[in-house]
């Protein structure tokens, strides 16, 4: 007797695809975290057997390998504006702190996995293309892509580490004494951070000797 494929049978909620599933999968670990995933809450969220989710992607680490590979390919497949090589590098930069920002659980799955230097390969492939056109080639260009990767990164990792964060201790009036001369800048830091406006203001440091290089 042929096997019954449950995602064809039954009710039409049962009639899932692959991408329905995977979808669901990111939008659930995104939402609640990797942590608290588990196939049952994924066959919850799509009202069907747990049985419909292992048909179309396998089980837990199937359905996680699939979802770095789709990382993989959205990292790839990053967006650059046009403009010169120092415009097309920046914004190449926004575009993965973007998708660092977005896809945070998904990268911490692939951290898992070993495969976080495969992720960043594409990019760092282009970043040396762009580069090179600037004739910013070796050692300096080595420099100069770590450094702009490091950027990105960090600025990626504090930008969602604070979004989870409590109230920030800058609000703290205590903190702040009057050996700070500068009551104005002391002001300023009790202000919410800006993490896209630090980010950029960074960027723009980066990329300034190479925009300098052009004139």
């Amino acid at each position: 007797m042929a096997e019954t494929n449950p995602a064809t049978t039954g009710s039409p909620r049962s009639r899932v695809t692959a991408d329905l599933v995977l979808e669901t999968a990111a939008r659930l670990i995104d939402r609640e975290g990797v942590e608290a995933f588990t196939m049952r809450r994924l066959a919850e969220e799509l009202d069907v057997a747990v049985t419909s989710i292992y048909w179309h992607v396998g089980g837990r680490d199937a359905l996680f390998d699939a979802l770095v590979d789709q990382l993989l390919d959205q990292m790839a497949a990053l967006p650059t504006e046009a403009g010169d090589p120092v415009d097309r590098i920046a914004a190449l930069a926004r575009s993965q702190r973007r998708m660092l920002i977005e896809k945070q659980h998904v990268l911490s799955i692939a951290h898992e996995r070993d495969r976080t230097p495969r992720l960043f390969l594409p990019i760092q492939r282009e970043l040396a293309a762009q580069l090179a056109e600037l004739g910013v080639t070796g050692t300096r260009a080595a420099l100069v892509l770590r450094a702009v990767q490091v950027h990105v990164i960090s600025s990626a990792v504090i930008r969602f580490s604070a979004v989870r964060g409590d109230t920030h201790d800058e609000e703290d009036p205590s903190l702040w004494d009057q050996t700070w001369p500068d009551r104005a800048l002391v002001e300023a830091l009790q202000s919410p951070t800006d993490y896209d406006a630090v980010f950029e203001y960074g960027l723009a440091a980066l990329l300034a000797p190479l925009r300098d290089g052009l004139d």
